[in-house]
Order: C-alpha cells, then sequence, then structure tokens
C-alpha cells in the first residue's frame, strides 16, 4: 500500500514544520512600573514578578533599575499581578489588572513596608521551554517535558537534537562527532562510554533536572572528547526546611515497565543535607540483523545473520550528600553516590551463509547472556571565599567500578539441506574492574571592574584491569581458548594546569580566554607481553569566546576551542570477543589520540537562534570499522583512526507561541560531513548531508490538563565509516496537575508510529566491502506516572550565601 507508516511520518513531521512558521500577530504589551522603600524612595535591586492571576504562575521575572524602575516587554493579552520583595521587607503585591490592547500599560508604583526576618510566603510556579539554547551548549529541561515522565536518561538523549545512540555497540555521537565525555552534576563520569550507556538506560529521569549539550567547552573543563560534554545536572532544592518529592511509574511496551524515584533536601543556616534514590525495571524485545558480502577467487560468499534477543533491565542508582558552613566564608561538602544495574538477555542467533547463492551452512546459536556491573564513589569538596570577589575551591574525588559479563553459547550446525551437522558450547567471561583518583584545586579572583580570572591544577591517576576468558568444549570437557583468553592492564595518568580570564570589553563587548595544559602517561600491558602501549605526550589546548550585544533585541556569539580524545581502554586492548563463529570484536593498540580544533557562530535575535559551527578532526577513531577476510569470511569489527572528519554544523532554535494556549518549540539543524578513511591501506573518501527537526507542540487545556506532541526525524548521515538511513519518533503525552498537595498524573506514549529503526550500511564493493544492519532496541511503551511534591513548598527569604554545591552548579551553568 503506497500510504506506507514511511509516508505517515513524513506527512506529520512536514505538518509539525509548516506549522513552526505561523507567527501569531496577537497585541503585545509593555508593562512599566517602579518599586519604592518604606521611605517613599526609588529601590533598585528589588525582584519583580509578572504573575498569572488565574494560578500565580510565573510569567516573567527581573530586577529593579538603579531609579526603582521596571519594564516587562512582549506581554500577551490577559490578567496578571505583580509581585516585588527585597532582603528584610515585606513583599508587596498589586491588584490584578488586565491586558488588552496594544500599546504601553503603567502600574502604579509599589511600595515595601514593614521590616520582617523572613519575607511574606508566596507559592510561584513556572515552566521552562523544554530546549534552550545558550552561548556554548543546548539545555534539555528535563522536567518540563510530559513525554519524558516515566523515561530513562537515555531515552530523553535519544530525543535530543544531534544526539545518535548506538545501543549495539554502546557508543554516542553529538553533532556528527564521537568522542562524547558524560558528567553528573558538573563531574565527569569517568567509566567507558559502554558502562555510561548502561547507567544511562537504567537512569529514572524523574530525579534529572536538566541535560545539557556542550559543544564548545571552557578552559575549565577537561580537554578530553572531541564532540564535547553531556552533562546530566540532578533535581536539588535550595529552600529552607525539609522538601522532596517522589513519582511512580508503569508501563508496557513489549513487556512491563516499572519505576519509582524520590529526592529530599534538609536546609538549615548551616547544614544542607540532600539525595535521590531510582528504581527501574524495564523488559524489553531488541531485534538485530546484518548482512556482508564478500568475493574470493570469483566466488560470492555472503552471509545473513539475525538476533532476537528478549532481556530484563534492572537498575539502582542513588546519592546522598551533606554541605557544612564552617564558617560565613567556609563550606566543606561530601558526596557518595552509586549505582548496581543488572542486565539479562535470552536470545537466539540464526546464521545462514551462502555460496554464490545457494544455502552452504547454518548456524543456530542459544545465547544466555548475563551483564551485571556496579559503581561507587565519593567526593569530598571545600570551597572558602576570602572575599565577595575571591575564591578557592578543592575537590578530590574516589571511584570505583566493576563489570562483569559471563555468557554462555549454544553453537548448532546444519548444512544447506537443514541436515544435523554438529553442536559445541561456548562460555566467556569478562571482568574489569576500574579506579579512578581525582584531585583538582580552582582559584578565582576579581582583578578589576572588567576582568575576572581563574586558574586551576588537576591531577587523575586511573588504573583498568580487562580479564578475558573464552573456553570451548571438546570432546565433552571445557578447554580454555588461549588466543581469545589474556588479562590486560592499563595504567594511565594525567596532569592538568589552566588559565582563563572574562574580559568586559566595553558596554555591548565581553570575552572569555582560556589556555590550557594536559600531560599523560599511558601504559598498557598484558600477563604475557609488558609494555603493549607505552605514551608519554602533552598538548595546549586555547579556547576562546566573543559575545557582542547589537540592540535590545539581538546579539551575537563566537567561539573556538581544541580538544583531544584518547583512546579507550576496551578500544586499545588486544582482546578479541565474538558475536558469532564469523563476527568478532577486537581491540587495536595501535590507536592514536584524536585532536580537534571547532569554531562556532551564534545569532540571537529575541527568542531566536542561528548556530553554525565547524570542526575538524585529525585522526578521528571510528568505533567498529568492518574488516572482512574474503578467505575466511571472517569479520572483524575495532577501532581504527582515520585521516580526517571535516563536519559543518547549522542549527536553528525557533520557539514560536501561537495562542497563549498552543505553544511551539523547533530545533532545526543540518550537517555537511566528509570522512577521509583508510580500508586495508587503501584511502576511502565517504561524505554525506542530513538534517533533523525536532518539534515540541504543548497545548494548554482548561482545569489543568496539558497535551504535548513531540515529533523527531533524522535524515541519513554518518556513523563511523558506515552511512545511516533516515528514522523518526512521534511521542504523546497528556498531563493532568491537581492541587499542589496531591501530585501531578501524566500518561505517555514513546514511539507512536513504531520503534526507530538504526540502519548502518557500507557499499564499496570495488574494495569488498558491503555490510549492512537493521538494528531496533526500543518498543512502542505507554507510561503512566504519578508524581508528588513533599514538605514546604513555598518560597522563603534567606542569606546570602551558596554552599559548595551552590557554587559547583553556578560555575556549570555559567554562559
Amino acid at each position: 500500500m503506497w500510504l506506507n507508516i514511511r509516508n505517515i511520518k513524513f506527512a506529520l513531521f512536514v505538518c509539525i514544520l509548516h506549522t513552526s512558521i505561523i507567527i501569531d500577530g496577537s497585541a503585545q504589551t509593555k508593562v512599566h512600573g517602579s518599586v519604592l522603600d518604606i521611605n517613599g524612595l526609588p529601590l533598585a535591586d528589588a525582584t519583580v514578578l509578572l504573575l498569572s492571576f488565574k494560578d500565580s504562575s510565573l510569567v516573567k521575572g527581573l530586577m529593579t533599575a538603579k531609579g526603582g524602575k521596571y519594564v516587562f516587554e512582549k506581554i500577551l493579552p490577559g490578567k496578571y499581578l505583580i509581585a516585588s520583595s527585597f532582603v528584610g521587607l515585606k513583599q508587596a503585591y498589586t491588584p490584578f489588572f488586565s491586558i488588552t490592547n496594544k500599546g504601553d500599560f503603567t502600574v502604579d508604583a509599589l511600595k515595601l513596608t514593614e521590616k520582617e526576618t523572613h519575607l511574606k510566603e508566596v507559592t510561584v510556579s513556572t515552566k521552562l521551554p523544554l530546549f534552550e539554547q545558550k552561548i556554548d551548549r543546548l539545555v534539555i529541561n528535563v522536567a518540563s517535558s510530559i513525554t519524558n515522565a516515566g523515561s530513562t536518561a537515555l531515552d530523553v538523549l535519544m530525543r535530543s537534537p544531534g544526539i545518535i545512540v548506538d545501543q549495539q555497540n554502546n557508543t554516542i555521537s553529538m553533532n556528527g562527532k564521537d568522542g562524547v565525555v558524560v558528567m553528573i552534576n558538573g563531574k565527569i563520569n569517568r567509566m567507558p562510554i559502554s558502562a555510561v550507556v548502561q547507567m544511562l538506560a537504567g537512569m529514572s529521569s524523574s530525579n534529572i533536572e536538566k541535560i545539557e549539550l556542550i559543544t564548545t567547552p571552557p578552559a575549565n573543563y577537561e580537554a578530553e572528547g572531541n564532540a564535547g560534554f553531556i552533562n546530566i545536572v540532578m533535581k536539588t532544592n535550595t529552600q529552607y526546611g525539609t522538601n522532596g518529592s517522589y513519582s511512580a511509574t508503569f508501563g508496557y511496551g513489549k513487556g512491563w515497565l516499572t519505576a519509582a524515584s524520590m529526592n529530599f533536601n534538609h536546609r538549615t543556616e548551616k547544614v544542607n543535607l540532600y539525595g535521590d534514590f531510582s528504581f527501574t525495571r524495564t523488559e524489553l524485545n531488541q531485534v538485530i540483523s546484518f548482512y556482508r558480502r564478500v568475493v574470493n577467487q570469483g566466488k560470492a560468499i555472503e552471509s545473513f545473520l539475525s538476533n532476537d534477543r528478549d532481556a530484563v533491565i534492572r537498575n539502582y542508582n542513588g546519592r546522598f550528600g551533606l554541605d557544612y558552613e564552617l564558617s560565613k566564608k567556609t563550606i566543606l561538602g561530601v558526596l557518595v553516590s552509586g549505582f548496581h544495574n543488572r542486565w539479562s538477555m535470552d536470545a537466539v542467533n540464526k546464521s545462514r551463509i551462502f555460496l554464490n547463492e545457494m544455502l552452504d551452512t547454518t548456524i543456530t546459536i542459544n545465547i544466555r547472556e548475563l551483564h551485571p556491573l556496579y559503581n561507587y564513589g565519593a567526593n569530598f569538596n571545600l570551597v572558602h571565599n576570602f572575599s565577595g570577589d575571591e575564591k578557592l575551591s578543592a575537590n578530590f574525588d574516589y571511584i570505583f567500578y566493576k563489570d562483569r559479563n559471563p555468557t554462555d553459547y549454544l553453537n548448532t550446525y546444519n548444512d544447506g539441506y537443514g541436515s544435523f551437522l554438529y553442536e559445541d558450547r561456548t562460555k566467556s567471561s569478562k571482568l574489569t574492574p576500574i579506579r579512578f583518583w581525582v584531585a583538582n584545586v580552582d582559584y578565582a579572583k576579581k582583578l578589576g571592574k572588567k576582568v575576572d580570572m581563574e586558574v586551576g591544577i588537576k591531577g587523575t591517576i586511573s588504573k583498568f584491569d580487562n580479564d578475558v576468558r573464552v573456553e570451548k568444549t571438546v570432546q565433552n570437557n571445557w578447554t580454555v581458548d588461549k588466543s581469545l583468553t589474556a588479562k590486560y592492564n592499563l595504567q594511565e595518568s594525567i596532569g592538568a594546569a589552566y588559565t582563563s580570564f572574562n574580559i568586559k570589553l566595553n558596554d555591548k563587548t565581553s570575552g572569555k580566554f582560556g589556555l590550557r595544559y594536559e600531560y599523560t602517561n599511558s601504559n598498557l600491558g598484558s600477563v604475557a607481553v609488558k609494555n603493549i602501549v607505552d605514551r608519554h605526550y602533552g598538548r595546549w589546548f586555547p579556547s576562546l569566546f566573543l559575545s557582542r550585544t547589537i540592540d535590545k533585541k539581538s546579539s551575537v556569539n563566537a567561539s573556538y576551542s581544541r580538544r583531544i580524545t584518547r583512546p579507550t581502554f576496551n578500544d586499545m586492548a588486544p582482546f578479541v570477543f565474538f558475536v558469532d563463529p564469523n563476527t568478532f570484536f577486537s581491540g587495536n593498540p595501535a590507536l592514536q589520540p584524536s585532536i580537534s580544533d571547532a569554531v562556532k557562530t551564534d545569532y540571537l535575535f529575541k527568542s531566536f537562534i542561528f548556530s553554525l559551527a565547524y570542526t575538524y578532526q585529525a585522526n578521528p577513531i571510528t568505533n567498529f570499522a568492518p574488516k572482512v577476510d574474503p578467505v575466511t569470511n571472517k569479520q572483524t569489527l575495532a577501532a581504527e583512526n582515520q585521516k580526517n572528519n571535516k563536519i559543518l554544523n547549522l542549527i536553528l532554535t525557533l520557539p514560536v507561541t501561537v495562542t497563549n494556549w498552543w505553544n511551539m518549540q523547533n530545533n532545526i539543524s543540518g550537517t555537511w560531513q566528509q570522512l577521509n578513511a583508510f580500508y586495508k591501506g587503501s584511502p576511502l573518501r565517504i561524505e554525506q548531508k542530513n538534517f533533523s527537526i525536532n518539534s515540541i507542540q504543548t497545548f494548554n487545556l482548561p482545569k489543568s490538563y496539558s497535551i504535548e506532541l513531540r515529533g523527531y526525524y533524522q535524515s541519513g548521515g554518518l556513523f563511523g565509516i558506515y552511512r545511516i538511513n533516515s528514522f523518526g519518533t512521534l511521542d504523546f503525552g497528556m498531563q493532568k496537575k491537581f492541587s499542589p498537595k496531591k501530585g501531578t498524573l501524566r500518561f505517555a506514549v514513546s514511539n507512536l508510529t513504531g520503534p526507530p529503526h538504526f540502519k548502518p550500511y557500507v557499499n564499496i564493493p570495488e574494495q569488498n566491502i558491503i555490510v549492512s544492519g537493521n538494528l531496533q532496541f526500543v518498543n512502542t511503551t505507554f507510561r503512566l506516572t504519578y508524581s508528588r511534591n513533599l514538605g514546604n513548598d513555598k518560597l522563603k527569604a534567606r542569606t546570602n550565601r551558596a554552599t559548595g554545591s551552590d557554587e559547583e552548579r553556578q560555575r556549570v551553568n555559567a554562559n
């Protein structure tokens, strides 16, 4: 039938894109006013909130100018009131007023009176847009999306602009670039990316405040990661007293899904105690297929592989932290965290081998796989403020990670006519403990009215072990396969120092200039062979940011940064691990680090943002590059250095308010990419253009109901030396808010039009390499989530200080 699912998806996305250009012509008004102190004099730096009269939700907020005046621009028709506050004074409110016509509206002056220790309590609610494009990062406000309810951190990432998650090989790319570094609350998660993907697959989105995609990090960030950073910011609460929230999710896809999470915060004048915990259990059905074709001496050998996997994932994730004020200037903090992830899977793998289009052999593999992994870590931090313009902070981290992966295989061989040939059993195991010790000291000082300085040093020591063991049955006895069994260890140390300067060049122009130096010692060896890799190298990493305000409505930014991607332990360790008897994963000890240089410019007009970025990568590392031996028909997948990779990105952020009940957030990106690679020593050029559209439609309905429709479309692109076909998703969510004490109920459907399929392929017959795949890892899933806040939900005045965790958040969130 000509009207297939792909046509339906495309039509839906065209409709969403078409509606995104409809800009409402409703009248917009400026609201003017002023704030006075107890003596009737103008009061500067007072907080002014424009609130919706209907539910007191926050519309806009700002601070008064020197003359006590304020102005809210672009206010839509409706009923409002204004609240103003200042430390030590009682909060005041205006009577409600109506905006009906275009033009200016003046509110009577607000006079703050009656000195109090605490401000009068007021409940304020606000909703951030799902996507916020800032100077150096795209912010995904996870808590703002209905369709994110009951999902995982990995689900959110898979629907984020420019992000591609390969769950077969457990890798993440951003804007066409590998080498992504994942952080939790501004601290690097130092596990292998394959383990990070599994951790994110079990991390409940209910405990996540936002996810930041940082493409051009400043000098105080580590230089690791050509693609940049993904920073996951967990929910916190800065209010005094005891607060928290909990949520529970029940759902069904190809199996049952259950999840529960909670977080809490207890804050007094000197102590801040906080933490969170989450549990998820997910049943999945995953379907994977591969095809490859080689020609050897005129004979065509074709292999078809299909893998039907039933998996169950259980994940426990938690944090517990304490900040204590030693004095008015010194904060001591400690944070412990950990997770336990258990993957269990039963799979049937069927492989058919054709010789000159005639079926020659079939292999059926019954697989039982367990993949438990756990992590725990501790952080100690100290922040001392010498003055308001000078600060010293120190951190020490210890991280331990352990990965086990026992797998049993029952292999049954039949000839082309279906007759039984023979059967054998194989079992493999992998044990990988990893330890990290990280220490850093940062110092910040204001050198003048227009110059801020930051300097810092950091040291990281890591130790990896990887014990791989493969056994096969020989005459009903288990025998170790020495060619596939080995124990490797990697020891690595990285020392770094940086300095950066924030400079206000004039009233409209500011800049940030940074320089970082890192020196790396890396040694890889095995029990049998020492010093397989022994490298010592240093690199300089400059960064530059410039920002200029053109007028009240527009500004422009520009940035440059240099990054490095070091080979991971799993990439370098020369082990061999098989998928089936003819398909192997292997390490590559010859891998070299990759260096990238990136330039980026942004133009901001009102709430619209236009970004253009260019990246040049030298010696890029491509994951799981295929090599097929035409004689044995065995395929090896290993990471390799290529010559270079050139990437040009254009990103448009187009938020649109259609009416006061319909809002749109549209993110459109286009990418041109050219990979200059090698295959068996011969040059290979792969070039691709692609685009993606991510559109969110939010409808606010009467009686506290709301609906969200989210569509994502990704055209074909590059993934290493593979090309990938287009894919898309459509998600639906409905929300009902009860009274503040009764919580929120959300219903969501992900992959409404069917699960997306990841289809990589390489088709270069002149190089004797034809490989393709079809991978489906997620299912259409229905989820019902109930969440509720606990404790005091009203705003209170507090002293003007910050805990160690507050300072870290400010540093992470700085633009």
